[in-house]
């Protein structure tokens, strides 16, 4: 095995360049899907293997499963006054298949989230049901526990559970939920919002954005964090260095401290929670993996430390803040861990 390194940051200049590209490909690209309104797709779906053909798991089909209309297919929908993005496995659409909501930092979007992490594309050719959600156009970012109205996002992804389980054929025994940085910190805060309906969830620079309730169901949780994320740090504290105008008006906690808990502490929390056993570490290079094992309902908990990381997605582009590590590949990690299914 080769070993893990991080990759150096790019000159200012190359960084710009590559930037300006990516934006303007985002925004030429985005403009031929950005209606709200439900229509036919203009993109193929991706070949893909039944959801259970490799794991031999007996699905729990959805109602959408029973339907006598066509069910939803790739594109664009409007929903609850949001929008979505949906891609669809190449099946039949008669078979229950997996699903992944996979949600966008603050400041981005649904199709920003789909093309930096990859999880659409890469997702639905491994026979997941893969479904990006837009956030309030106003705000362009979740609300969490601890905010004013916090629980608002959470009721509405219940709602959009609820809807994409009657329009389309999920295995509602496999329903998970990804995200960066903001959008991690709604992932992982749907484990106790959502009251365990989720199998697992897998945050990406954000995993101390949420914190676990009493009585927490057991969950998958895949994690991935930089020792030098400035934005959500690593060791705790406030976000965005301290610079406090960073902080929308509305993500501010009503008692105005937004203090956040050292990364490794939320995983040895969600641990405990979870009845886990002593973590353990392996270290590859820069790359830290702990683990969890003898978690209830069999279960696990996985933080993946990239040293002297960014705010970035492991494996992806290099456009996140701060270096990007290019011997791990998050979104691969994250589909081998709900390829296996834990309940």
């Amino acid at each position: 095995m080769r070993r893990p390194v991080i990759a150096r940051p790019a000159p200012a200049a190359h960084r710009t360049a590559l930037a300006a590209v990516a934006a303007a490909t985002l925004l030429l690209v985005g403009s031929a899907c950005s209606s709200g309104q439900e229509r036919q797709p203009v993109h193929a779906d991706s070949a893909a293997p039944k959801a259970t053909a490799s794991t031999g798991h007996r699905p729990s089909p959805s109602v959408g499963c029973f339907r006598t209309t066509p069910p939803l297919a790739t594109g664009r929908y409007a929903f609850g006054g949001r929008s979505y993005l949906l891609k669809r496995p190449n099946n039949d659409g008669r078979t229950a298949a997996p699903l992944i909501l996979d949600f966008h930092g603050l400041r981005s979007t649904a199709f920003t989230q789909a093309v930096y992490g990859r999880m659409s594309d890469t997702g639905a050719a491994r026979g997941f049901i893969v479904v990006e959600p837009e956030s309030v156009p106003a705000r362009r970012g979740w609300k969490l526990p601890g905010m004013r109205d916090g629980t608002e996002d959470i009721a509405y992804v219940r709602t959009l559970l609820d809807h994409l389980e009657s329009t389309l054929c999920v295995d509602t025994s496999r329903e998970y939920a990804t995200g960066m940085s903001n959008g991690a910190g709604l992932a992982t805060a749907l484990i106790c919002g959502l009251d365990g309906r989720l199998a697992g969830v897998a945050p990406v620079a954000g995993l101390n954005l949420a914190r676990p309730c009493e009585g927490a169901p057991p969950t998958t949780i895949v994690a991935f964090h930089g020792t030098a994320d400035r934005i959500v740090p690593y060791r705790g504290g406030e976000p965005f260095s301290g610079d406090r105008r960073q902080i929308p008006a509305w993500m501010r906690p009503s008692d105005g401290v937004f203090a956040l808990p050292a990364v490794p502490d939320l995983a040895t929390r969600w641990a405990r929670a979870f009845g886990c056993g002593t973590g353990s570490h392996h270290t590859t290079g820069p790359i830290t993996r702990l683990t969890h094992p003898g978690c209830r309902g069999g279960v696990r908990v996985d933080l993946y430390t990239v040293t002297d990381g960014g705010h970035t997605w492991p494996g992806s582009l290099p456009l996140g803040i701060g270096s990007t590590t290019t011997r791990i590949d998050a979104t691969k990690i994250i589909l081998d861990t709900f390829t296996a299914p834990s309940r």
